[in-house]
């Protein structure tokens, strides 16, 4: 399994709370060869005030990256010291200031730089409901990035919560999919010792002409999709050595289901693949990740099909 030694934390201004160090903080407790990198993106804006001469545009950049690296850097010194209950001493985070003309661009370009293992980025809160919101920002990076993608939400990582890994059998890319999220979601349990569990919604869609079929009926259909669900979970569970008791299957679609069986079990991080489709192909096809993500109060560990191609060629370059 892959340790998490170089994680990439966005920092986000005027948030009082910076969620995402705080979980790479924790992350980092356990792993005493992290490196945190706080970047704070800065919108380049050089393009959209008029400058004098190139001795203004220079001096105004200059100051604003002055400014920005005082408040960066009171960011990570007021964090370490809410954390300072725990054994952090040796945690290193290096500040890093970048200039961009697009910030979704920006975090995407620093997440595939190959520098880092791990991405985490806060989830964005709507402030009279306090429900979560998915920025334009967030789904690019889903997409997209090249490492898995943590979004961050406001509670801790404790043993007394679960790990919720949301498989599916419908392809052999996604089943290779799920190996790679349990994968990742062993790794975590391992830090925190927190149980892992499986979940899987079996869709029970009847054909048409089966309605005109005597005799026919509904019930046994929807059974009998039901156990094959189950029968493939319970293997892919002997298999990676899970118990059977933490299979979780439900009849339903999974943006119905899988927020259920999380908040019945009591979820503090749920994995879960990402088809990682865009334009018209996500707006006509939809995507299950994206469906979902707003109705399960946990963090949301995402790997989409960038991550499985990436971490193939990566274990074919080790071999």
């Amino acid at each position: 399994m892959r340790q998490y030694n170089n994680i990439l934390v966005i920092i986000e201004p005027k948030k009082d709370q910076q969620l995402a160090l705080n979980r790479a903080i924790e992350i980092a407790r356990y792993n005493p060869k992290v490196t945190i990198t706080a970047l704070r993106l800065i919108y380049d804006f050089s393009n959209d005030i008029p400058f004098i001469g190139k001795k203004s545009e220079i001096a105004s950049h200059e100051d604003v990256e002055q400014v920005t690296s005082e408040e960066l850097n009171k960011i990570i010194a007021a964090t370490l010291e809410k954390h300072n209950d725990m054994d952090i001493d040796n945690v290193r985070i290096e500040p890093v200031i970048k200039w961009t003309r697009d910030i979704s661009e920006g975090m995407l370009l620093e997440a595939n730089s190959g520098k880092f293992d791990l991405l985490i980025k806060a989830a964005n809160h709507h402030g009279l409901l306090d429900s979560i919101i998915f920025t334009p920002h967030d789904w690019n990076l889903l997409r997209h990035s090249r490492i898995p993608v943590v979004i961050a939400k406001d509670h801790k990582w404790t043993s007394q919560s679960s790990i919720v890994v949301a498989v599916d059998f419908t392809s052999n890319e996604k089943q290779l999919m799920n190996v790679l999220l349990l994968r990742e979601a062993q790794l975590l349990s391992t830090i925190t010792k927190a149980p892992i569990h499986l979940v899987n919604s079996a869709p029970v869609v009847l054909p048409t002409v089966m309605l005109e079929v005597p005799n026919y009926a509904p019930e046994l259909y929807a059974d009998s999709i039901l156990a094959e669900h189950k029968k493939r979970i319970i293997d892919f569970a002997h298999h990676h050595n899970i118990p059977e008791e933490n299979c979780h299957i439900a009849e339903g679609m999974p943006d119905d289901v899988l927020p259920k069986l999380c908040k019945k079990l009591h979820a503090n991080t749920v994995f879960i693949g990402s088809h990682g489709r865009a334009g018209v192909g996500a707006a006509l096809i939809g995507n299950t990740c994206e469906e979902i993500v707003d109705f399960i109060n946990a963090d949301l560990f995402v790997l989409n099909r960038n991550t499985l191609v990436h971490e193939n060629k990566t274990a074919h370059t080790q071999e």
